[in-house]
């Protein structure tokens, strides 16, 4: 609304309008009666002012409506040019009125270029009433953050458990801890989560590194939780734990250590026969977490991505409820992965690789593609999902080795098109999406094979010229392909995208 005055500033125009036409005096007419002005108040003259200088009514039949002279018009308008009337009017509203105009112009049930008119103020007037107005509701809303002792308990507790200022500032920013449908809580089994509902917004200072059941937990959180409710905790990344500690700095040592640990806390908990042994001697403490396993697992239980951030070591993710969990019950961890990608006809098929990303990245693909687009390749750009070495074994397409099962199972061949999401699927024209399931996807693109560049165009290009030349000779084309795909890796040196 207050941009919108700025084009609107109506006195002020009314005021370059009188000067421009030289109507601060005007002509007298003998016949037109003169008529004491004095009963009229200041918002009366000027409102009769504004509306004589417009074009629906002359001078002469205002002057004869309201039983007054051109004299005193006159005199009126001269009051009006030097803005006395203005300043007489402003400074008889108290500091209440003031603020019930802003309230009035920031609602929008009135314009505020009327509210200006009627009120006899001017635009920067009005921008000034609002500033006290913000100034004034700050220091009303601090006065209340400082007797409401739930802000206050909220406060304290969440600057003992994090020991910074920092992150209740940043929870801050989310959260309302003033009502008592905000929840704050120490450990993921506290016993006011577990026994209320119908939370606003719930705040976990646990780390979620330590919780045995991480799923069942942000289960437990999105029951508790309104649908737009706000859902707040923290994790410790990979690199995070190496910074922390002191053997990081020791080379060569530091290598051993924490390739020892990583099978430790991270492979074992994961593979069936060692998980439950491994649970029953550490209770599920302390296990190791990467960012795109603890956001995945979020967004499978009902969450959407809002924000994250590293504060003193600690990943803080704010995300929001938006659905039920999918409660997934049989996640991949393992190093053979079956991702979910369009076959012939549409058909959704297991295609098989060796993991290359963390557990639960799946579920984020939307979430990375969204802020960050696709690379030149095609893929993910910024994508935090893949590791160091997850890019070694693509590189050198080791992770596709096990596609040679679906090339057995006879939902794959040795040459075609490559197998893609359906996320992916959306985003290219129609007419590769026509033309890509009329065939079976392969192992080896045709990229490759004709060795183009592996951009998202020169891929895409070389996926068309395959499908068409497939079109017109279906024998003979993966052949040729294959033959000139293996030339080109052995003797080229051709590398994955």
């Amino acid at each position: 609304m207050i941009i919108k005055l700025q084009n609107q500033n109506f006195l002020t125009q009314i005021r370059q309008r009188i000067i421009s036409n030289g109507a601060a005096s005007v002509e007298f007419e003998e016949n037109v009666p003169v008529k004491n002005g004095n009963k009229f108040s200041l918002a009366d003259r000027t409102r009769l002012v504004i509306e004589g200088q417009g074009k629906e009514i002359s001078l002469k039949d205002l002057c004869l409506r309201e039983g007054i002279s051109l004299r005193t018009f006159d005199e009126w308008t001269k009051e009006f040019l030097e803005g006395k009337g203005e300043t007489q009017r402003k400074e008889k509203l108290t500091q209440e009125e003031k603020f019930n105009i802003v309230i009035e112009g920031k609602t929008g049930e009135t314009s505020i270029a009327e509210i200006c008119r009627r009120e006899n103020i001017t635009h920067d007037d009005f921008l000034n009433w609002s500033q006290n107005f913000l100034e004034h509701r700050k220091t009303k809303l601090d006065r209340f953050k400082l007797q409401s002792p739930v802000y206050q308990k909220n406060k304290q507790l969440i600057k003992i458990a994090t020991e910074s200022s920092e992150t209740f500032n940043y929870f801050e920013n989310y959260v309302d801890f003033t009502s008592d449908k905000s929840l704050v809580v120490l450990k993921s089994n506290s016993k006011r989560l577990v026994a209320n509902n119908g939370f606003h917004n719930i705040v976990s200072l646990q780390k979620v590194n330590d919780v045995r059941f991480i799923n069942k937990y942000f289960e437990l959180v999105n029951s508790k939780l309104n649908y737009g409710g706000i859902f707040i905790g923290c994790l410790e990344t990979f690199r995070a734990r190496r910074n922390r500690m002191a053997i990081d700095k020791i080379p060569v040592i530091n290598s051993i250590y924490f390739g020892t640990e990583f099978l430790i806390k991270r492979v074992l908990p994961k593979v069936s026969f060692t998980k439950k042994y491994y649970f029953d001697i550490t209770k599920g403490s302390d296990r190791l977490l990467s960012k795109a396993e603890g956001l995945g697992r979020l967004v499978c239980c009902g969450f959407r991505i809002m924000d994250y951030k590293t504060i003193d070591g600690k990943l803080y993710f704010v995300v929001k409820k938006v659905k039920e969990p999918s409660f997934d019950m049989s996640p991949s961890y393992g190093p053979l992965y079956k991702m979910p990608r369009l076959g012939k006809d549409g058909k959704i098929v297991g295609v098989y690789k060796f993991r290359t990303m963390h557990p639960y990245s799946e579920y984020i693909q939307d979430y990375v593609v969204n802020a960050n687009g696709y690379a030149h390749t095609g893929k993910p750009a910024d994508d935090f999902r893949i590791p160091s070495w997850g890019k070694f074994m693509r590189r050198l397409w080791l992770d596709e080795l096990p596609q040679l099962i679906n090339v057995v199972k006879g939902e794959m061949k040795l040459v075609g098109i490559r197998p893609v999401s359906e996320r992916y699927f959306q985003d290219i024209p129609t007419e590769m999406q026509k033309l890509r399931i009329t065939q079976k996807p392969g192992c080896i693109p045709p990229y490759v094979a004709l060795n183009r560049e592996g951009n998202v165009m020169s891929v895409l290009q070389s996926e068309k010229d395959y499908l068409i030349a497939k079109i017109k000779n279906p024998y003979t084309t993966d052949i040729r392909y294959f033959f000139k795909a293996i030339f080109n890796i052995l003797i080229r040196h051709k590398r994955s995208a």
